[in-house]
């Protein structure tokens, strides 16, 4: 999760008034410093009521030393 993400979800449960989900939200949530939003979104040429014939394991997936996911 990136940064601004991270302190706009914070203010929004402070602005409710919730502070043991912040507390939660902090304990178990991090920030990557390595995140970069894509630069544009292609559209899913499927609707949401199609299935996709791509399963998860086709896909390459690598860790970095922080514990997060991404693409390969």
């Amino acid at each position: 999760m990136d940064q601004i993400a991270f302190d706009e979800i914070i203010s929004i449960l402070a602005m409710h008034g919730r502070p043991d989900l912040i507390d939660e939200f902090k304990n178990n949530i991090q920030v990557d410093p390595d995140y970069k939003p894509p630069t544009f979104m292609m559209r899913d040429s499927l609707s949401c009521s199609e299935v996709s014939a791509t399963s998860e394991e086709e896909y390459k997936v690598e860790v970095d030393d922080d514990g997060f996911y991404s693409l390969a």
